[in-house]
């Protein structure tokens, strides 16, 4: 632990983070080519990236959230991370700030590479970090972070569900921020990116698919109105190796039920509410069926969007009874990219 915080504590020091840690090197630029995001150059980032910023900037006061948002998008790009890696770089990054006092910067570069291999098989390695992404640290001295994430095996039980939450709360803090978010968050999906709306409005699914349309041109959408269609559809594209990416859920999928006033979010979320879209998240979470261990379905992130949601706690009740996200209607074109990010 000495050996690796005495070489890393200039990183404290915001000049030396911007100086030579916080950019890639040349070479490692030109191996990857041609970088899709940066904040810095007005392009567009991540929703992850921005997240990552805000939090880490809550956890330490010598960083911003320009520089890390910017640093953990460079590292997306340049490693190729997706937001499961992000996330669980973060988890490792909070833990190594919070309980052993590293620097942001050190703590998130750890947090690639160990994420990378808790998520990808050991196909990602360290010498990755050195030849496309920074050179501000030998190879020896990320092995110690390394050892130094890792030093409670402990943390390594329910790795991808404690990643799934962390990605949640992630994304948890773009959508309660909506307005005040910057204007060149969000990346384009890919042309394979998958979406189901699920809503009994006829209105809001046209509004939906439209806005989809919009913010992703190239990605292929489907739209119905009942919880075992929904199951349906998922679990028929899955077959097809062709999963959905993101679920836009409404949480009461029959409206002539629903009761007025407060009792409205206590009847839909009721598991005698056969209309209740909770049934939906649970019907395609793998880690919800009996056998998770031997389920490998794809697992779509899940949006409720629904007009019973009338605050955080509103919000969050849904989230702790399977829902990744819960967010009151309308769904904004700067939300939906968001969510997009999130599913990519």
């Amino acid at each position: 632990k000495g050996k690796l915080l005495r070489p890393l504590a200039v990183l404290m020091d915001k000049a030396g983070t911007a100086s030579k840690a916080g950019t890639a090197s040349k070479a490692g630029a030109s191996k990857v080519g041609s970088s899709s995001a940066s904040a810095a150059d007005g392009k567009s980032m991540h929703a992850m990236s921005h997240a990552i910023g805000i939090a880490i900037a809550r956890l330490d006061n010598q960083a911003t959230v320009a520089d890390v948002s910017a640093y953990a998008e460079e590292a997306r790009v340049c490693l190729g991370l997706d937001t499961e890696i992000l996330a669980a770089a973060m988890m490792i990054a909070q833990m190594l700030i919070m309980e052993h006092s590293l620097a942001w910067h050190a703590s998130l570069t750890i947090g690639y590479s160990t994420g990378a291999k808790l998520l990808c098989d050991d196909r990602f390695f360290l010498a990755d970090i050195c030849d496309y992404l920074t050179d501000a640290y030998s190879l020896d001295q990320l092995k110690a972070g390394e050892k130094l994430a890792l030093s409670d095996p402990d943390r390594l039980i329910g790795a991808q569900e404690r990643v799934r939450i962390f990605r949640n709360e992630l994304i948890q803090l773009l959508v309660a921020n909506i307005g005040g978010l910057p204007d060149n968050l969000g990346v384009a999906p890919s042309d394979n990116f998958h979406v189901l709306i699920v809503d009994d409005s006829p209105i809001v699914r046209a509004l939906h698919l439209n806005l989809v349309k919009t913010c992703a041109p190239g990605a292929t959408v489907h739209a119905v109105d009942k919880v075992e269609l929904a199951i349906q559809y998922v679990d028929r594209m899955e077959n097809k190796d062709t999963p959905v990416k993101l679920v836009l859920l409404d949480l009461n999928l029959d409206d002539h039920q629903t009761p007025a006033g407060s009792a409205s979010l206590l009847w839909c979320m009721s598991p005698d509410n056969k209309a209740n879209g909770l049934h939906v998240a649970k019907g395609i979470d793998p880690l919800a069926s009996d056998e998770p261990i031997w389920d490998m379905r794809w697992k779509p992130f899940t949006a409720i969007i629904s007009s019973c949601i009338e605050s955080s706690g509103h919000s969050r009740a849904l989230r702790h009874r399977g829902a990744d996200i819960a967010m009151p209607k309308p769904l904004s074109p700067k939300a939906l990219k968001v969510l997009c990010d999130a599913a990519s």
